[in-house]
C-alpha cells in the first residue's frame, strides 16, 4: 500500500502591506496619544451642574432668629438641605438660592436627584434645575425662593415669605445672591 501525502498548500500569511490592522508605529502611538488625551479632556470637561450633583449635604444654620436663618457661604458650586427648617440653599454658577423644601404644587417634600442633577418632587414627578426652574414633570410653577443677603462670609435667608415665580416674577428673580 502507498502512502499518500497531503499537498495542500498552507495558508499565507499577510504581509505588512496588505493587513488593514497593522499601523506604522508613529501613527500607532499618535491615536494613543490623541485618545488618552480625549479621555483626559473629558474628565476635566465635567459642567457645572456634574460637578453640583457630586456635592450634597446636610446643614444646620449657623444662627437662628425668629424667621431668620444664617448659613455660611457654601465655598463651591453645591446643593445643602436644611431639613430642620424646610430650606434648600444652592450654590450654582456663582450665585446663592434658597427655596423651600416644599414642593409649590402640593407641599410635598422635595429630594435632590443626584442621578438627574435635579430638584425632585417624588408625588408629581416634577423637576426642577439649580436655580429653581421647573423644567418637567407635572405641571408646576418654580420652586419658591426666599430673600437671600450676604452678612460677611455668610448668608442670611428670610424665611418669612416665599417669592412666587408666576405671582411676584420681580421679586423671585431678585431672591439670589451674586458671588
Amino acid at each position: 500500500m502507498k502512502a499518500t501525502v497531503d499537498r495542500r498548500e498552507e495558508p499565507r500569511q499577510p504581509s505588512c502591506d496588505e493587513c488593514p490592522l497593522v499601523t506604522s508605529r508613529r501613527a500607532f502611538l499618535r491615536d494613543v496619544g490623541l485618545a488618552a488625551a480625549a479621555a483626559l479632556a473629558g474628565v476635566s470637561l465635567v459642567s457645572p451642574a456634574t460637578a453640583l450633583a457630586q456635592t450634597i449635604s446636610e446643614i444646620e444654620p449657623v444662627s437662628a432668629r425668629l424667621l431668620e436663618r444664617t448659613y455660611a457661604v457654601p465655598a463651591d458650586d453645591r446643593v445643602s438641605v436644611d431639613v430642620g427648617n424646610d430650606v434648600i440653599i444652592a450654590r450654582w454658577q456663582n450665585r446663592v438660592y434658597a427655596f423651600s423644601l416644599r414642593c409649590p404644587h402640593k407641599g410635598t417634600r422635595l429630594e435632590w436627584r443626584q442621578s438627574e442633577e435635579r430638584v425632585y418632587c417624588p408625588k408629581h414627578k416634577a423637576r426642577f434645575t439649580a436655580n429653581g426652574a421647573h423644567i418637567s414633570g407635572r405641571g408646576s410653577r418654580d420652586l419658591d425662593r426666599y430673600a437671600v443677603r450676604s452678612d460677611g462670609p455668610r448668608i442670611v435667608v428670610s424665611l418669612g415669605h416665599a417669592f412666587r415665580s408666576d405671582t411676584e416674577p420681580e421679586a423671585w428673580a431678585k431672591a439670589v445672591l451674586s458671588l
